[in-house]
This record gives structure tokens, sequence and C-alpha cells, in this order.
């Protein structure tokens, strides 16, 4: 991009016209190409799942689901809060609607979608959908998706006694996969970490929820501005600043493929959506439609596919940084996060009128050293091991870790005057920092940054030729900033 055409981006970033190649732009805002902008559209991201590199083809279009075109629906089960259970199709709680699920699509495999029906009401609880012969549909019937509310206020520092104490009594006599995954988090320690602080989590292919809220409420009533490192260097690299977490997970989407959420809305601050692969290099899908989901720090992240469409995604500006999204997708999978026709919006803090916000930042997920710039310690090395670990002054890191580079693009959206408007894309943490990475817009910064760091691509990670034609990892086209 031209230096006349960054200064209109203050007003309108668009496509830089019919060139195949990317554009890198002067300053950090990439943007696509007419005929690459074609390749984002719902049709062709989320024709393909699977193993990153060797996707199959399984077109998915989920605008011409009943759910997304505004089909009433047949409940098989109904929760409702203020009214009585029989156990069989009515029920006080979300879980317990879906454990009764659970056993009849065991009990029934060859039966159709099952759908559960929240009756308006705030239900406190956690839910837990675990993989299943049947897919399960919840939707709420109020008049918004505010009226019919699933929350819960697990933090990642919550300790596990104290999980069990408050949570374990909800998970007696459930069915054995839900038991299961239950029990997963009860297993970790001391904490039941980022992974574990959901309040919503499905293993359920084909899951689909409509018209109703899912709540991480930890530090609602108190807000969560508390002091943080932030982008600066935590004390020294010799002694480490402790951080000071939020992690909190609202929705974790596990695994599950077609994963489908229709006016839906999502609370919390950091890490308020979690969509995770259930193997290693393997995606699935997700897509968010009508839908509005906020937070402050990394509150959209994850190494699946996922499409939002004419949504609204809100930073809130209780902390000094804010990361809309923290992708690690595998370098060799397709697609990570698509945002397309959807409003970045802001709370009006001072915090978030200073324009200081990111887009994203590429999650360097698992990393324990960087490569990628000097730290000051005598004799600092990360070098290519077996193992990501570090134990001062040496650490190595995997090539997995390496090669969740993080993609995300954003379509013909409005972005307000929160985010950077000359530089969007964060790095990952700050130079001199062991967890820091360079923002990659391409595979060619990928492959120019593994070869300064002392890794050849081909030699050392049995890569092939760097891509004649750049990957794609972050990127924008026609969008508008307020």
């Amino acid at each position: 991009m031209m230096r006349a055409a960054l200064l209109l981006a203050a007003l309108f970033v668009a496509g830089a016209g019919q060139a195949e190649a990317q554009d890198t732009g002067a300053a950090g805002r990439p943007q696509l190409s007419d005929a690459q902008a074609k390749r984002y559209a719902i049709a062709e991201v989320l024709k393909t799942t699977g193993r990153a590199g060797a996707e199959k083809t399984d077109p998915w279009n989920p605008l011409a689901d009943p759910l997304a075109q505004g089909a009433a629906l047949a409940a098989d089960y109904v929760v409702d809060a203020a009214g009585r259970a029989d156990g069989v199709t009515t029920f006080v709680s979300v879980q317990q609607a879906v454990n009764r699920a659970i056993a009849d699509a065991a009990a029934k495999p060859a039966g159709g979608r099952q759908y559960i029906l929240v009756k308006p009401g705030t239900y406190r609880e956690l839910v837990y959908v675990p993989a299943s012969a049947r897919p399960i549909t919840l939707y709420g019937e109020g008049q918004g998706a505010g009226d019919t509310v699933i929350s819960a206020g697990l933090d990642a520092a919550v300790p596990v006694a104290d999980y069990l104490k408050q949570y374990g009594p909800q998970f007696a006599r459930l069915d054995p996969a839900i038991v299961a995954m239950h029990a997963q988090i009860a297993a970790r320690a001391p904490t039941i970490s980022t992974s574990g602080s959901m309040t919503v989590w499905t293993r359920n292919h084909g899951f689909q929820a409509r018209n109703l809220t899912i709540e991480n409420s930890y530090n609602k009533a108190t807000g969560n501005a508390r002091d943080e490192c932030g982008e600066r260097v935590c004390g020294t690299p010799e002694k480490p600043q402790a951080r000071v977490s939020h992690q909190a997970v609202a929705l974790l989407v596990e695994g599950a493929d077609k994963a489908q959420f229709e006016n839906v809305r999502l609370i919390g601050f950091q890490d308020t959506l979690y969509l995770k692969s259930a193997e290693t290099r393997v995606t699935a899908r997700s897509f968010f439609h009508k839908s509005y989901i906020e937070g402050d720090v990394d509150f959209i992240f994850g190494d699946t596919t996922a499409y939002f469409y004419r949504s609204e995604v809100k930073s809130l500006g209780d902390r000094t940084m804010s990361y809309v999204g923290a992708p690690n997708t595998n370098w060799r999978t397709k697609y990570g996060f698509v945002f397309n026709e959807v409003k970045f919006t802001h709370d009006g803090s001072p915090n978030a009128l200073a324009g200081k916000y990111y887009l994203a930042r590429q999650w360097f997920h698992n990393s324990r050293c960087s490569p990628y710039a000097p730290v000051a310690i005598e004799g600092y090395a990360c070098t290519l091991g077996s193992a990501s670990v570090y134990q001062a002054p040496k650490g190595t890191i995997t090539p997995t870790v390496l090669e969740t580079v993080g993609k995300m693009v954003v379509i013909h959206s409005r972005i307000g005057a929160h985010i950077d408007r000359k530089r969007p894309w964060s790095d990952w943490n700050a130079p001199g920092t062991l967890a820091y990475r360079p923002a990659q817009f391409s595979s060619d910064d990928f492959y120019k940054n593994l070869k300064n760091a002392g890794f050849d691509p081909v030699n050392h990670l049995g890569y092939g030729k760097q891509p004649l034609t750049p990957d794609v990892y972050l990127a924008e086209f026609n969008n508008f900033h307020e």
C-alpha cells in the first residue's frame, strides 16, 4: 500500500486491487487482494476440516440450517428453573437435561438432533456436553438472548479443592462421559487452569446454541483492572515478576465440528471464548452469527477454524492493554479466525478511547523461551528440542510450538476507534521477554524468522520449500474505521 492509501486508511481500509500478492503495508496493515478476499467467503472457509495439510472436503452451509433461519424448534426436553422436574423431559438444570439427552442418544443412536428448550431465567451452573451419537441444540425462548443466562464464575487460579467443593455435587450420578469431563478437571493440580474455568464446555459434533447468554461472571461485579505486566517486561529475566492472571472462559468448544451459534451472547473478560482442537494439528469448524462477544485480553482464542458473521465484538477497557484475538493456528491449517461484517466496538472507557488496543496477537502457545530476540541473561540460548522447557540461561522449543503461527482475517467490517490504526496487529509480548514473538503476517515472515533464529525450515523442521505465493496469516479487506 502506498503512503497516500495509508492516509485514507484512517477512514477506510480497503482491498488492494486485483494483484494476487498480499500487500504487506508500510505500517503493518496487510491488505488482501480482491482475488484473495473471495477465498474468505463462508462456503470456502467452512468446506474443509481435519488434519492440517491434509484436510478433507465436507461442505457446510450453516446459514441454510433451520437454526439460522429462525425456524420454530420442537423441544425434546424443557429446562425451567421455576418449574418441576420429572427427570424425563422436564428439568430445573441445564446439565440435567443434557445428561438425559446423552443417555437417550446412547439408547437410540440412530435418532436425529436433540432439542433442549431453556426457559428464561439465570442458571448458575456448569454445563458439560460430551461427544455423543446425536447432536444437541440448546435454545432460549425469551425475547432476546439476555433473557436466558447460563452463568458461573470460575477463573484459572481456583484451587481444585474449591472447584470440587462448589461444583462436585452437580456431577454426581451423571452419564459416565460427563463425569469423565468433570474428572479431567478434578485431576489437575493445584488449580483448575484456564482450560478448566469454562462455564459451558462442548465436545458434541454439530452442537448448536440459539438465543441465550453464556457468562463467566469472574470479576464482573468488581471489574478486571488489577496491576499487570501487560506489554512491559515483568521484573528482570533473572527474577521475573509474577503476572496477575485473569483467565476465565465462558465457552470452550473442544474438537466439536460444525458447532453453530445463533444470537448468542458470550460474556467475560480475559479468554471469554476458547476454540480448541481435540487433537494437535486437527481442526474443527465453528460458526457465530448475529452474536455478541465481549472481553478484554485474548478473549477469542484457540487453534480451530471459526467464522464470525454479522456479529458484534466488544473490547472492554478495564485494562490498559487489550487484544481481541489470540489465534494459535497451525501453519498448515488453511484458515484460522475469519470476521466478516463484524462491528468491533468498545465500552467508551478512557483506556479504550486511547486508541491503542489491538485486533489480535498470535498466541505463542506453550513457549518457554524465545529464539526471536536477545534476552538480557548471560549465556542465554533458545534452541530446538523435544520439549519446550527453560532453565536459566538455556531453554528449548519444539517444532509444534514454533508452527502455531496464528491466523486471523477481518473483512467488510467496522473497526472502532479503540483499535490502533497504524498497528492493529501486535507482537506476542515485548522483545527481551522469554515469550516474545514478532507478528507474522504471512508464510514469508514465518520462514524468515525461523532462519534468522537459526532453524532451517527444510533441514531442521522437514518443511517443503517456502511457498512462492505466501500463505496469509494476518490481513484485512474492505474495512471501515470509525
